[in-house]
């Protein structure tokens, strides 16, 4: 496993980050401590959670599984999602950030989190407001490092700016959605972080499993995240589930037969091989699924694959691009 700075700091992240949205729910209490201990064991040192992950439930899983090894884990929590039904229950005002963080510190059971991201931009609240919010989050020592998810790239220089003339903590990184058929933070994202140098800790590389030919033909794998028990199918077949996208998976899929890689190499290797992208945050809802990502983790893909499938992708991205 490779460790890499996240942006410019100094902190080592490995290349690899446990996404925890499932623990708690598909993925029950016991499930999530193997699935996080065979990581941890196979040198990953990063997990991304959230306080809305499975209505709350997710973050004291993980809190569960740092006890003993806190110094030794990366934990990094997000804040803006809904989490009650009062007015100032989402979103970050001060208000709701300065609750959020001491509540996520509950649930983790722990006094300070490695990295506290905004979930998404907050459209109803100054600039300034969560801009000075989330850097007294880290002077107050509840966090160590903030970054943001789900920002565009204009988003993101406001905010940088904003830190800059009032003097605050900027923001070190970003989470956006990012593989080979969601390639939009190449056009400003991408660009604004290598400027910047700010770490760049890209979601769904797989695709919720769609680039490794899970749902083919239109038809969800059972208990994936395209099925209909998966609460947040809609956003994913929203994404993904069209004629060009499958077609463009097929392809994909193609190429890394032809080259003797699985799909969930190729898919992973090529997020990772972007010089701007620092970590990937990859998914598992078995301890099954987890070793599969591992071992996909350590083959070798040939340059030559990454670039047919780049090739690949460019048709459905000038597809979409054009709607």
């Amino acid at each position: 496993m490779n460790y890499t700075n996240l942006g410019r700091t100094g902190l080592k992240v490995s290349e690899y980050c446990i996404g925890a949205d499932n623990f708690g729910g598909q993925t029950d209490e016991a499930e999530a401590l193997r699935i996080m201990g065979a990581a941890f064991d196979g040198g990953v040192n990063f997990i991304d959670t959230a306080n809305s992950y499975m209505d709350g439930r997710s973050e004291p899983i993980v809190g569960k599984f740092i006890q003993g090894r806190r110094y030794d884990v990366i934990v990094a929590t997000k804040g803006n999602s809904r989490v009650g039904d009062g007015p100032n229950d989402q979103f970050v005002s001060r208000k709701y950030v300065m609750q959020a963080i001491d509540d996520s510190l509950r649930r983790l059971n722990t006094d300070y989190v490695d990295l506290y991201q905004i979930h998404s931009f907050p459209p109803d609240v100054p600039i300034d407001e969560f801009v000075q919010a989330y850097s007294d989050v880290v002077e107050s020592g509840k966090a160590r490092y903030i970054g943001v998810s789900n920002f565009n790239g204009y988003q993101l220089v406001e905010a940088l700016w904003e830190a800059d003339r009032l003097g605050a903590r900027r923001f070190d990184c970003v989470q956006p959605k990012y593989n080979l058929l969601v390639r939009d933070p190449e056009r400003e994202l991408l660009p604004v972080c290598d400027e910047y140098g700010l770490g760049v800790i890209p979601y769904s590389p797989q695709a919720g499993g769609f680039l490794l030919g899970k749902h083919r033909n239109f038809e969800a794998e059972a208990g994936g995240r395209f099925s209909d028990d998966f609460r947040a199918s809609q956003w994913y077949r929203d994404t993904y589930w069209s004629e060009p996208m499958f077609e463009t998976m097929e392809k994909i899929i193609e190429i890394g037969e032809r080259y003797g890689v699985s799909a969930n190499a190729l898919a992973l290797r090529w997020v990772i091989s972007n010089p701007v992208v620092t970590s990937c945050i990859v998914g598992a809802r078995t301890e099954a699924q987890l070793r599969s990502n591992l071992m996909a983790w350590e083959e070798d893909v040939p340059q030559e694959a990454l670039d047919e499938a780049t090739a690949a992708s460019e048709a459905v991205r000038t597809t979409f691009a054009q709607v």
